[in-house]
């Protein structure tokens, strides 16, 4: 009986033990990630980056992207919703990982929407007809601009040109510089002031942005 007491005791013990050091190991690796940022020589925000929202509450929320990406696509209308809300509240910024074939491509189109003030509605487009553009092992990016050509005042033409900037290209190298340093691999990743969001879901994203405003 005795021996069974000590056996209990023990794998309390370990028990108890295993979560602090889980519970440790979680919080370090929260406070690196977090000077990580904090430490890093580039922002999360660049002078060249595209932006939205009155930002009263001083808070940034910044979504690395990829246009070819479905994940992006899926979440899109969770991040357009939680700008609608809180608009006035925040600034939410765009940048760029172009992990895949024709994800260049489009984000060329998409800085190059920025001259006609038609960003949010080409994005939304991109991201709306992803599953016929960039079908896996039959991708077709040229169909983006029969797409486009929905978006009423939107000169195709002018766009086609502005996108052979070849400050376009600085800018998407720059993006992929400042992920490897915040490591960022995958995408959608977010940042709420500088704080990860851990999992992908709306009530997430939500509830980190609000407890950033109502702090």
């Amino acid at each position: 009986m005795q021996n069974k007491k000590l056996v209990g005791i023990s794998l309390l013990v370990l028990i108890v033990l295993f979560i602090g050091l889980a519970y440790f190991y979680k919080n370090n690796q929260t406070q690196k990630e977090t000077l990580l940022i904090s430490s890093s020589n580039k922002s999360l925000v660049t002078a060249q980056s595209v932006s939205f929202g009155e930002n009263k509450k001083n808070i940034t929320i910044v979504e690395f992207l990829d246009p070819e990406c479905e994940s992006c696509a899926v979440f899109h209308p969770i991040m357009r919703k939680v700008y609608k809300e809180h608009y006035t509240d925040i600034k939410l910024v765009i940048r760029y990982l172009a992990n895949h074939k024709n994800s260049k491509y489009a984000i060329k189109i998409l800085e190059a929407s920025r001259e006609q003030n038609k960003y949010e509605e080409v994005l939304s487009v991109i991201f709306e007809k992803q599953p016929l553009w960039a079908q896996h092992n039959n991708e077709k990016p040229e169909l983006i601009w029969t797409f486009l050509t929905q978006i009423e005042g939107l000169n195709i033409d002018k766009l086609k040109e502005d996108m052979k900037n070849p400050k376009i290209d600085e800018l998407i190298d720059e993006d992929a510089k400042d992920a490897r340093i915040l490591s960022v691999k995958g995408t959608p990743t977010i940042f709420v002031n500088e704080k990860r969001l851990e999992r992908l879901s709306q009530r997430d994203l939500f509830d980190l942005v609000e407890s950033e405003i109502y702090k």
